[in-house]
């Protein structure tokens, strides 16, 4: 599958979001502080941690190698894209 968000493209993000399965977050990458990574919400669980994978999973990283990630970490969730 093709990533949804080519690097380039614009995004509208609401920082203060509800966030459900589905929606594109972004938050800072937990190892490199500079960088800041989207993906796809795909688990939340009750204690507050949740499941982020890429659109294009043979090329992404995301929980299955990074672990899982805090919602307190989400900085926006992405609502809008201008191509």
């Amino acid at each position: 599958m093709a990533p949804t968000i080519i690097d380039g493209e614009t995004v509208f993000y609401d920082p203060r979001p509800i966030v459900n399965v589905g929606d594109i977050v972004f938050l800072p990458h937990p190892y490199v502080q500079s960088v800041k990574i989207l993906k796809r919400v795909t688990e939340i669980s009750a204690n507050g941690s949740m499941i982020l994978t890429g659109d294009n999973p043979a090329e992404s990283t995301d929980s299955r190698t990074l672990g899982a990630f805090r919602v307190a970490d989400i900085q926006g969730k992405i609502v809008c894209l201008w191509k």
